[in-house]
Formats: C-alpha cells, sequence, structure tokens
C-alpha cells in the first residue's frame, strides 16, 4: 500500500456509518442525523443498504432500528439501482427494515419494484400486523402484478384488512374486476358476512358509554367500513342478502356504505334509508359524493342540498377524527358566515358531553373555504379546524382570524 493510501482521509459517510456502532445513544442518533442530511446518491445509497446488514446496538423502540432507518434514508432519493440491492439484502436484515424494504417498493413506479414487493411480502406476510402498502392506495396501479397475488396472504387476517382498503382503491379507479379475485373470491364473500355478522350481534348492553368511547367497536367500524364498500364490487346472492340486513342496523356509518353497495348492485332501496344517511352530519357528505361519483345525486334529499348543511357535515367529519374531538359533537350551530367575492367560510359553535370535553361547554370552529362559484358544494380548500376555543372566550371575528392563522403556515386558499 502507498504511503498516499495509506493517509487518505477516510470518507465522511465511512466515518459516519462506523459511529452506528457506538456503544453512546447520542453519538449514534447523531450520526443518522448527519447522514439524513448528506445528498445521498447511487454509490452511497448502495453503500447504505449494504451496511443496513450489520447487527447494530439495540434501538429505543422495536419497531424501528438502525438498519431501517438507513434503508428509509435511501428511499427519500429512489434509483432503479436499489431495486435490485434490496432483494438481495431481505433476508439478512431485521424486521423493521424488511418492513422498510418493503414500504421502499411500494414507492416505486416501475414493474420489477411490484413484482419483487410481492414476492417478498410472501416472505414475512405471517409476521405483519399491517400491510406495508406505501403509496397502493394513493396511486393504485400494475393491478395484474398485485391481484390476485398478494390475495394469497389474506389468511393473516391483520394483513387481509389492509388488503382489502388497497382492493378497494383498485376497484374504485376501474383496475381491477372480479376476475381479478380469482380463487379468493368466496373467501372474501365470507370475510364480507363474517364482518356483518360482527356489527349486527356487537352487545353495546354492558358497556356504559356511548359507540365513540368504545375503543374495540371503533376498530370494527373501521375496517367493517371497506369491507361493506367493497362488497359493492362483488357479485353474489349472499353479499345482496347481508347488505339488505344491513339497512337496520344504527350507526349510519355503515348503513351508508351498504346502501351506496346496494345501489352499485342495481338493487331497489327504499328512500328513507337516503333520508336517515342525508340528515346525518357525519355521513352527510360521504353520501352525496358517493351519488355524485354514481351519477345518482336525484337519489339525495334536497332539504339537506345547501352550503350550510354541506359546511356542517364538513365539519363534523373533522371533529369526528381521532385526533380531534373524536367524535360527532352533541350540538353544533352556524354563528357566522365570512365572505368575499371568491370564498365563503362557515363559522360554528359546538359542544359534548363525553369526558373531558363537557366543561368546556361550547367552542368554536371553522369549516370551508368554499369557493363561491362552486357553492352548494362539498368541496372545502383545506381550512376546516377548531382550536377548541371557548366561544366565549372572543368574538366571532376572532374566531375567525385565530383559527385562520393557526393553518396559514401550511395551506393558502387564495392559490
Amino acid at each position: 500500500m502507498s504511503i498516499i493510501n495509506l493517509f487518505k482521509e477516510k470518507d465522511p459517510l465511512d466515518k459516519l456509518l462506523t459511529k452506528l456502532h457506538d456503544e453512546d445513544y447520542d453519538r449514534r442518533e447523531d450520526a443518522l442525523k448527519k447522514i439524513e442530511k448528506m445528498d445521498i446518491g447511487v454509490k452511497e445509497g448502495l453503500k447504505l443498504l449494504d451496511w443496513s446488514k450489520q447487527k447494530f446496538p439495540p434501538s429505543e423502540f422495536e419497531w424501528i432500528d438502525i438498519s431501517s432507518r438507513l434503508i428509509d434514508i435511501v428511499a427519500k432519493y429512489p434509483q432503479r439501482e436499489y431495486v435490485d440491492k434490496v432483494v438481495g439484502i431481505f433476508d439478512f436484515v431485521s424486521l423493521p427494515a424488511k418492513i422498510s424494504i418493503l414500504l421502499f417498493l411500494a414507492e416505486y413506479e416501475v414493474r420489477e419494484a411490484m413484482e419483487a414487493y410481492v414476492k417478498l411480502l410472501g416472505k414475512i406476510y405471517m409476521d405483519l400486523r399491517g400491510l406495508p402498502a406505501g403509496n397502493l392506495i394513493r396511486r393504485p396501479r400494475h393491478a395484474d402484478l398485485i391481484f390476485p397475488a398478494v390475495l394469497k396472504y389474506i389468511d393473516n387476517k391483520y394483513l387481509s384488512r389492509d388488503i382489502y382498503h388497497v382492493l378497494l382503491c383498485y376497484f374504485n379507479e376501474g383496475l381491477v374486476n372480479e376476475d381479478y379475485l380469482g380463487e379468493y373470491k368466496n373467501e372474501i364473500v365470507k370475510d364480507i358476512l363474517y364482518m356483518a355478522d360482527k356489527v349486527r350481534e356487537y352487545d353495546f348492553g354492558s358497556y356504559p358509554g356511548s359507540m365513540w368511547d368504545d375503543e374495540e367497536y371503533l376498530e370494527i367500524r373501521s375496517y367493517a367500513g371497506v369491507h361493506f364498500d367493497l362488497a359493492g364490487y362483488i357479485k353474489d346472492i349472499r353479499v345482496i342478502k347481508c347488505l339488505n340486513e344491513l339497512l337496520s342496523i344504527n350507526d349510519i356509518r355503515l348503513k351508508m356504505f351498504a346502501t351506496v353497495s346496494l345501489l352499485k348492485h342495481n338493487c331497489e332501496v327504499e328512500a328513507e334509508h337516503f333520508e336517515d344517511i342525508a340528515k346525518s352530519n357525519e355521513m352527510r357528505n360521504w353520501f352525496y359524493n358517493a351519488l355524485d361519483n354514481m351519477n345518482r345525486l336525484e337519489l339525495f334529499p334536497e332539504e339537506y342540498v345547501s352550503q350550510e348543511k354541506f359546511a356542517e357535515s364538513n365539519m363534523v367529519d373533522w371533529l369526528c377524527y381521532p385526533t380531534e374531538l373524536g367524535r360527532e359533537p352533541d350540538e353544533i350551530e352556524l354563528m357566522n358566515i365570512f365572505e368575499d367575492s371568491k370564498y365563503e367560510f362557515y363559522l360554528f359553535r359546538f359542544r359534548s358531553d363525553s369526558e373531558g370535553w363537557k366543561e368546556k361547554g361550547w367552542m368554536a370552529g371553522l369549516a370551508g373555504p368554499f369557493k363561491a362559484e362552486e357553492i352548494p358544494t362539498i368541496n372545502s380548500s383545506g381550512y376546516t379546524f377548531s382550536r377548541f376555543d371557548e366561544w366565549d372566550s372572543k368574538s366571532p371575528e376572532d374566531h375567525f382570524k385565530d383559527i385562520i392563522n393557526t393553518v396559514r403556515g401550511f395551506y393558502s386558499f387564495h392559490d
């Protein structure tokens, strides 16, 4: 070895990678953060992927480790050369890193990545508690590679719920039909029937609170909606029968999915069910949007076609997010409309009798903006929000200004 090579300064990336084996957590974290800030080309990316095969000190959380974080760094700079590399290292990395690889491949547009995704998913699918779907939900593609291939993994019931969500998105985009289900159609029908029985037979009797406080039911509800929505694309007499039975349940969200699926099957549904759904603040806009997509808006009750009603539903839909109020408010009232030549905002006050919220009384929330030229419309432009400020704490104008200022850094409705 020449003297020049002997004293050649070590590559900065190599120095940082070496520090990932340091016993000190803070030094490891510092090295990772510095790697994240580096410009990663193909050469560096391949090196990071190779390093992800190594054994590192334990991480703070079991679902993410240094190997998975190295892969996540490379995933920010996708290159065709990485597809073969991640396939090659898959068997030698930790489970969190394997999941990162699947998420990585699910972001690629190329067919080779989708082929690798389906193949590698099969190696670990029984170890997963959720499908690493990447952007397959937002940008469904390569239907012939995904279906029916991933349906062979629905025997993992944790995974099946997410696979059905992806399948629903492919159906909604017209990328698949029943032929893509192959031998798995009957299993899907059984899962839909099972979920319907679970919903209809759920016992609230021993539970003192409302549906919104029952975490077990809310989890069932989230997956049941996908099942009953998917049912609209599955032609089977058993499915039609169970959808009709679901029209008698009290959960309007699930009733809405069942109703829309029956309409997709060209079944007759009594007008009283349309009325029940349209008067639901939570589901009004969902129902209107579904009927619009089906060119069946004549079925939507006219008394609920107004900007006030759509804005109210928009506000309640936002409040129902688990990270917000987490439920429908017990009462909601329109207090003010703020408008100019282009937009309308709807200022509401609402209250909840649930634990942790009741003492706050009436609170302020803003829906919109809705484009004046489109009114009445269910389409807001991103400012629907609540700071959960008490209504009497300030004037309507100040509530409006404070909410706008809170979200202004994220969106601009003037764009």
